[in-house]
C-alpha cells in the first residue's frame, strides 16, 4: 500500500470519528453503519481505479476524485463544527475556520488555473553539433484535457505557449484524461501554432487509458507528430537531431522492452521523448544525452520537506538532473489530476536552449 493510499484511509476514518460527535444519540449506531460501509465501498472502488465503473463523457471523476472532493469537504467542515462546539466563541470560530477553508481552497484553484510559469533552461553538451547551438525546444505535457480542463482553460494554456519563442513544440503526454474526443480539444487549441520544426509528441498514462489510435489520430489531424515508440530526425546543414519518443509502457518503466534494447536508432544527437522520467535509464541506454519527461506534476500538492507525492513513484520529481554527462528535464505540467489545486507548484511551460560546449 502507497503513503497516499494510506493517508486516503486514515482522511476517511477522521472523517468517520468527528462526525459521530456530532451525531444525536439516539442516531449513532446508523450513522456509524452507514459511514463505514460507504467509505469501504469507496475504498474499494478507488483500490480498483475501475473507470467502468466512472460516469463517462465530459464530467467522468476518477474513483480517486471522487473520494478526495467528498472527504474534502466533509473533513474540514465537520472538523471545524467539532471546535465550534469545544470551543467559546462558536460564532467566530465557525467563521474564521470556513474563511480559512475557501481561502485555502481558492489559493489552490488560483494556482492552477494561472498564468503558467515560464522556465528558461540551457543546457550545454560537447558533441551537439554546431547547426543546432541556440536550438530552441518548447516543452509542456499533462494537459488533461477534461473534467478539470474545458475548451476556454485549455486554449488559454495554447495562447500561452505560443507565446514561448522555439524551434520545436514537444507535448511530453497526457493529451487527455478519460475519453479520445477529449484530444480534439487541445489538437483544435494548439492548431494555430507552427514552430518551424513542428510540434511532436508521446503518450502518457492517461492517453494510453483512452483508445490510443483514435486519440493519436485527432491530434494528427491538428498538424502534431505523434512518436508512439519511434524516432524523428531533425536535419540542419546537413547535421542531426533524432528525437526518440516512447509511449507509456504497460511493462515495468525501468525494464528496457525488447524492441528498444539496441534498436539501430538514426546516427545523430539524440534525446528522448517520454512521460514518466522512470524511463530515463531506457534512453540512456539508448544513447540519448538529454531526456524530457512529464508525469509528476511536480507533486501537484507540493509539500516539501515533509511530504510530496510523486517521490512514491520516482525520485525525478521536478526539474534538472544530471549524471555522467546525461540530462533529464521534468516539468511540472499545465494540468491537474484527482482534484484541480495546485499548491506550491504553478503550471508550468519549459523553454529548454541547446548549447554546444
Amino acid at each position: 500500500m502507497r503513503t497516499s493510499h494510506l493517508i486516503l484511509i486514515l482522511l476517511g476514518l477522521a472523517v468517520q470519528a468527528l462526525g459521530w460527535t456530532l451525531v444525536p444519540r439516539r442516531w449513532k449506531r446508523a450513522a456509524v453503519l452507514i459511514c463505514l460501509v460507504l467509505d469501504a465501498v469507496w475504498m474499494v472502488w478507488y483500490a480498483r481505479d475501475d473507470r467502468s465503473l466512472s460516469v463517462s463523457g465530459v464530467w467522468a471523476l476518477s474513483p480517486a476524485a471522487t473520494w478526495l472532493t467528498i472527504h474534502l469537504i466533509l473533513g474540514p467542515v465537520i472538523g471545524i463544527e467539532v471546535l465550534a462546539r469545544l470551543l467559546p466563541w462558536r460564532a467566530w470560530v465557525r467563521i474564521l475556520g470556513l474563511g480559512f477553508l475557501l481561502g485555502g481552497y481558492g489559493w489552490g484553484l488560483g494556482e492552477a488555473y494561472g498564468p503558467p510559469v515560464v522556465t528558461r533552461v540551457a543546457l550545454a553538451f560537447p558533441d551537439l553539433p554546431p547547426a543546432f547551438d541556440g536550438y530552441r525546444i518548447v516543452l509542456f505535457g499533462d494537459i488533461h484535457a477534461g473534467p478539470y480542463a474545458g475548451t476556454r482553460t485549455v486554449g488559454r494554456w495554447a495562447r500561452a505557449v505560443g507565446q514561448v519563442p522555439g524551434d520545436l513544440l514537444v507535448g511530453a503526454g497526457d493529451f487527455v484524461t478519460h475519453t479520445p474526443e477529449e484530444a480534439e480539444r487541445t489538437g483544435v487549441a494548439f492548431q494555430f501554432l507552427h514552430p518551424e520544426d513542428g510540434k511532436v509528441g508521446i503518450f502518457g498514462n492517461h492517453d494510453e487509458y483512452s483508445q490510443t489510435d483514435e486519440v493519436a489520430e485527432r491530434l494528427r489531424r491538428h498538424g502534431w507528430v505523434m512518436l508512439l515508440d519511434q524516432d524523428l530526425v531533425i536535419e540542419r546543414q546537413g547535421q542531426r537531431l533524432v528525437l526518440i519518443g516512447t509511449r507509456y509502457p504497460a511493462e515495468d518503466r525501468m525494464t528496457v522492452p525488447p524492441h528498444w534494447k539496441g534498436r539501430p536508432w538514426p546516427q545523430g544527437f539524440r534525446i528522448g521523448l517520454c512521460h514518466s522520467p522512470e524511463q530515463w535509464p531506457l534512453f540512456r541506454q539508448e544513447g540519448a544525452e538529454l531526456t524530457l519527461a512529464a508525469h509528476t506534476h511536480g507533486g501537484q500538492v507540493n509539500l516539501s520537506p515533509f511530504y510530496n507525492a510523486a517521490l512514491e513513484r520516482t525520485p525525478y520529481v521536478y526539474g534538472l538532473y544530471r549524471k555522467d554527462g546525461d540530462s533529464l528535464f521534468v516539468t511540472r505540467g499545465l494540468g491537474c489530476t484527482g482534484l484541480p489545486f495546485r499548491f506550491r507548484c504553478r503550471p508550468e511551460i519549459v523553454q529548454v536552449t541547446l548549447r554546444r560546449g
